[in-house]
């Protein structure tokens, strides 16, 4: 029971129900202000109606005869003016002296209050206006008076007083009052049953929703939440769960190839390791058979155990630096000429291209921000490689360097045997080796490229390969100009 006190169905309910009362009571508190105003204004207005259409002689016998209880003749013989008005206490006020002559009593109406002289001066004052007040008489009840100026042969004479009791008037406003309340109750329990139905199903697409999301799990990210098109906040939370779920899976889908990456690195390495030292186990089993007295079985097993450790060196020197760069790549960048840097190393390219053809067509000023010796080592790696695949008496190796507004064209081509195809799209993955027996062949450990495109990467540039079979590859790579 508690937990359905805690849902948003309930809470919106309960909420929206606690406002519309509050709505209710001001606007029934409001009305009673303005009815009771209206009321108490409407009967003022009647009252006053009343004795403005009083015929002006009645007020010239009550000048004449001002106090009925005189007990001269000709006050007992005189015809005195007579007031009809159901409910209300009717006195006179005169101007000079401020007496207060009673002229009609009612006994629903109660004794008429009295004033000081202010009030009565300001109704002389304003005889259009509408003056009345809200008082109590000597017996405690409130009265509506009313206070009328009259003249007499076209001079002031005095106020007119008169007082109704209240409680009628109170008695129609409760009523109305009442009336109000018992009404908003039924709109409140009609709302309450109307609103129930119209809430479940305005949330029905959240509840929806976490239904769906009870059964997402890490094994199953491929469910998105539907978008409605209706309800724009239901809408905007579906779509960033849905983008959300996207980068969790695509979290999950590169740790799972990260794992597996790491699975296969720790196979090839261990594989790429475990043959030159097999080697060097073998030629040691030789030694300690006697070859080790024979010295042509000696000198060969030694510089075949030289050349396998330095293999097994150099693989660890490659397995470390990339393992740095994947870690914390600590590049010293500088902005300088590329072409000079090429210029530099020609010396040494035309060493390893041996009888090959080595050409060079660069740019002048082909400003950039590198590394050096990163630089030199990509390269050395993408001519080494061009140098393995191209005979030595008929290949020909072309450096090109170009440039531009927004970047830096390097390509290293050959006129070589050419990669298949299907090896293209794996020459930079880790001990990836399209002609195995040629690489084992120069010493090659199938980490060359993948070093090189983690250098190029961390230049912000990219590198990729064109070959056809038979007539030889291209490397190109572009980076950011140094403008």
């Amino acid at each position: 029971m508690k937990k359905r006190f805690k849902t948003l169905r309930f809470q919106l309910l309960f909420r929206s129900l606690c406002i519309l009362i509050l709505l209710l009571v001001f606007v029934g508190a409001m009305q009673y202000v303005f009815v009771k105003r209206v009321l108490y204004e409407n009967r003022a207005v009647n009252i006053q109606s009343y004795i403005n259409s009083t015929d002006p002689n009645m007020w010239t016998y009550i000048r004449k005869y001002p106090n009925p209880s005189d007990s001269s003749d000709d006050s007992k013989n005189a015809i005195r003016p007579n007031f009809i008005y159901p409910g209300v206490t009717v006195a006179f006020i005169d101007k000079k002296t401020r007496d207060v002559t009673v002229l009609s009593t009612d006994p629903h109406a109660g004794a008429a209050p009295e004033f000081k002289r202010s009030v009565y001066t300001e109704a002389l004052k304003d005889t259009m206006a509408l003056h009345y007040r809200i008082a109590e008489n000597e017996s405690g009840e409130e009265m509506l008076v009313v206070f009328q100026a009259i003249t007499i042969d076209g001079k002031e004479a005095g106020v007119i007083q008169m007082s109704t009791l209240t409680e009628p008037l109170k008695d129609v406003l409760i009523h109305q009052i009442g009336i109000y309340f018992t009404l908003s109750f039924v709109a409140l329990l009609l709302g309450l049953f109307t609103f129930f139905p119209v809430v479940r199903h305005t949330l029905k697409p959240l509840s929806q929703m976490v239904h769906m999301m009870g059964h997402i799990n890490a094994g199953n990210l491929n469910k998105r939440l539907p978008v409605y098109r209706k309800q724009v906040e239901t809408d905007t939370l579906a779509i960033s769960f849905n983008h959300m779920l996207e980068r969790i899976e695509t979290s999950f889908k590169a740790e799972k190839e990260a794992k597996e990456r790491i699975r296969q690195f720790v196979s090839d390495a261990s594989h790429e390791l475990r043959t030159p030292l097999t080697s060097i186990h073998g030629f040691i089993e030789v030694l300690l058979r006697g070859a080790v007295v024979q010295p042509e079985q000696r000198e060969r097993a030694l510089n075949s155990m030289y050349e396998e450790s330095k293999r097994a060196n150099r693989l660890i020197e490659e397995l470390l630096f990339l393992a740095k760069i994947d870690r914390v790549p600590s590049f010293e960048m500088k902005k300088g000429n590329l072409d000079l840097l090429i210029r530099e190393m020609e010396p040494q390219l035309s060493l390893l291209a041996k009888e090959r053809k080595l050409e060079l067509l660069l740019d002048h000023h082909t400003e950039a921000v590198f590394d050096r010796d990163k630089m030199k080592q990509v390269i050395l790696n993408l001519f080494y490689n061009a140098v393995q695949y191209t005979d030595e008496k008929t290949g020909a190796i072309t450096i090109s360097l170009q440039k531009d507004d927004i970047s830096i064209m390097l390509m290293i081509s050959d006129n070589g045997t050419g990669i298949a195809p299907e090896h293209v799209p794996h020459l930079f993955d880790r001990f990836y080796r399209a002609d195995p027996s040629r690489s084992r062949k120069y010493g090659g450990s199938g980490l060359g490229l993948a070093i090189t495109k983690s250098i190029i990467d961390s230049h912000n540039g990219t590198i990729e390969v064109k070959s056809e079979i038979g007539r030889g590859t291209v490397l190109l790579i572009r980076l950011p100009s140094g403008k």
